[in-house]
């Protein structure tokens, strides 16, 4: 079968292989074989080709996410064969072989209930959801709790989950009536438009690494009840002190590369009551989360979806290359045919 093997790390993005002759999994009991029509791009599996994801076995296909057809599902009625699903997560592309490939055989607990697909969706546009929408989702939902009243900051703003982060707070998923405020980050002119697109109230240019100090102009003096940390180590002090006195942080994304805090003062970044948590798709339960819906809101236009760009699959080493020079203004999507 076709498959992007990367045979080591750290390598290029050119040094990804695309083979013609990668062994087809076989179907085996408590799995989904999935004929994988597209994946979408995720910084995780460019950090793991760069050489910063430990424990991995080398040659793998990489890959934390897929859509496409069920081949086979081991006697498991929950689906049949030709059944349109993603899958997510649960050790793809690290434990075991990824999305990357022609075949994928994933773990039942990461492969999505059958999925309605409305006929404006194609195999790229549902490509771009699972990973980046869910992770919103669930950032939103289970770890900051978001209200219709809150004032939300999203740091990262231009990233594919930060524009998720914005199209899904503005929509009927969280209330039918208000939705809160959103406030946006990002380092490009050229970027404020997507940020808009997707929901964002207030788009600030973040070029130093500080926008506490407009956010606190922008909220009356008190800050973001909410903050979505997607930059990581080298703004998270700063998000921190765009809070409110009681308001949260979530990180959840680094895509700076920088995972720790160089002199971090807890006791002003966080006082007097202000709570910084994590989260990750890794603890979703995709049985439960509202893939269907978001679809759904996608096709009759409730939510902006963010998709940047599509590549081929043999095109996927350019396509890390275009990921990895932050050219993109939200999602990038593989398509395998």
């Amino acid at each position: 079968m076709r498959a992007i093997v990367c045979p080591k790390a750290p390598i290029s993005p050119s040094e990804l292989v695309y083979t013609t002759t990668h062994p087809v999994p076989a179907p085996k009991a408590g799995n989904v074989l999935i004929r994988v029509k597209a994946y979408g791009l995720n910084r995780s599996e460019l950090f793991t080709r760069q050489g910063h994801s430990p424990g991995i076995q080398f040659p793998r296909v990489l890959g934390i996410e897929c859509v496409g057809l069920v081949k086979d599902a081991a006697g498991d009625t929950r689906w049949k064969e030709g059944d349109t699903v993603a899958a997510i997560m649960g050790g793809m592309g690290r434990q075991f072989d990824g999305g990357y490939a022609e075949y994928a055989l994933i773990p039942h607990a990461s492969v999505s209930p059958p999925i309605n697909l409305p006929a404006s969706i194609g195999w790229a546009q549902f490509a771009a959801i699972p990973e980046t929408f869910l992770t919103a989702w669930g950032t939103l939902a289970e770890s900051l709790r978001l209200r219709p009243e809150d004032t939300l900051l999203i740091r990262g703003g231009t990233t594919s989950v930060g524009l998720a982060c914005a199209a899904l707070a503005k929509s009927t998923l969280f209330s039918p009536d208000r939705q809160p405020t959103v406030i946006a980050t990002t380092r490009s002119d050229a970027k404020v438009r997507a940020a808009k697109a997707a929901g964002a109230d207030l788009v600030l240019i973040d070029a130093a690494n500080s926008v506490s100090d407009a956010v606190k102009r922008a909220t009356g003096g008190r800050g973001a009840d909410k903050c979505v940390e997607l930059v990581g180590g080298t703004t998270l002090a700063d998000s921190g002190m765009s809070l409110a006195p009681d308001g949260v942080v979530s990180m959840i994304g680094c895509v700076s590369g920088e995972w720790t805090v160089k002199d971090f003062d807890p006791m002003t970044t966080l006082g007097p009551g202000k709570h910084l948590t994590i989260w990750s798709s890794h603890t979703l339960d995709i049985s439960k989360a509202p893939l269907q819906w978001i679809v759904d809101a996608v096709a009759h236009g409730e939510i902006n979806l963010g998709l940047d760009k599509v590549f081929k699959m043999e095109e996927t080493g350019a396509a890390h290359a275009y990921m990895e020079a932050n050219s993109a203004s939200g999602k990038v999507v593989c398509v395998v045919d």
